[in-house]
């Protein structure tokens, strides 16, 4: 596992206090993570609503963001 994505799942799991809007963009990140090392089972995958809710122009994939 390449080394930020283990920290990016460490720090969603260490990290329980933030907010909904710092959730969702660490999770954001590690989605675009996964998706660019084309990871095979994703922990990151988006929700219709939480997709909509991400800042930025991206497209949707089977649950993981792409930019475009």
């Amino acid at each position: 596992m390449p080394k930020l994505l283990g920290e990016i799942y460490r720090l969603q799991s260490e990290l329980t206090d933030l907010d909904s809007e710092e959730k969702l963009l660490l999770k954001m990140f590690a989605n675009l993570l996964e998706s660019h090392y084309q990871v095979r089972s994703p922990l990151n995958g988006l929700t219709a609503e939480e997709y909509f809710k991400v800042p930025g122009r991206w497209e949707l994939v089977d649950g993981l963001l792409r930019d475009y």
